[in-house]
């Protein structure tokens, strides 16, 4: 966890991608965004799904994995020096669809920053459905490259949430699933999804 002294703050809860592709807290893309949300002055909480990386439990590949989302966020919520309602969900290609599900949870989440979700891999339409209903401001960030979730397979779920989600979602232009070389513009947009 990162924490910056002095006054209470909001926060951000980063979940990692899949661990059947390394995916664990300590991947470097959520390490540089933990270190520039600190640098904001905000608290940021990074976390491994149960089952990873030596975390207790099992990691049940998505069926379990929005429950550790919704106590992370609590956890972090809860902190002496955070103030609850400005604390956000954010995550990184699998990580982004399990912050989606706890979101359509319903974790009152302050924000949601969803990196890439691999939407190709999955079945969207009843967590598009239920996501409706949140009221949590959300944004969306994607590749034009990204090779498990094409721009218009994201346009068309965010479509499905709402007809304004849409215009939530930023595309960089040459970037892929990975993001490598893409980290700055990512925490730009992590942060000003999370001010």
């Amino acid at each position: 966890m990162h924490l910056p002294g002095g006054l209470e703050t909001g926060g951000v809860v980063l979940c990692h991608p899949h661990p059947a592709g390394g995916g664990d807290k300590d991947v470097p893309l959520l390490v540089y965004l933990a270190q520039k949300v600190a640098a904001a002055g905000m608290a940021c909480l990074r976390f491994d799904f149960g089952g990873v990386a030596g975390s207790s439990g099992d990691f049940t590949d998505g069926a379990e994995e929005p429950l550790d989302a919704a106590a992370a966020w609590r956890f972090l919520s809860e902190y002496e020096s955070v103030e609850r309602d400005r604390v956000a969900l954010a995550g990184w290609s699998f990580g982004a669809w399990m912050a989606i599900h706890a979101l359509a949870d319903g974790v009152p989440a302050f924000s949601l920053e969803a990196i890439a979700p691999p939407l190709n891999g999955y079945r969207w339409d009843e967590v598009a459905f239920r996501l409706a209903g949140s009221k949590t401001r959300r944004h969306y960030l994607i590749g034009d490259r990204d090779q498990f979730c094409p721009v218009d397979v994201l346009l068309e779920f965010t479509k499905a949430v709402s007809p304004e989600e849409p215009e939530r979602v930023t595309v960089l232009e040459g970037a892929d699933h990975f993001l490598v070389g893409w980290e700055e513009q990512v925490a730009y947009q992590l942060l000003n999804a999370v001010a």
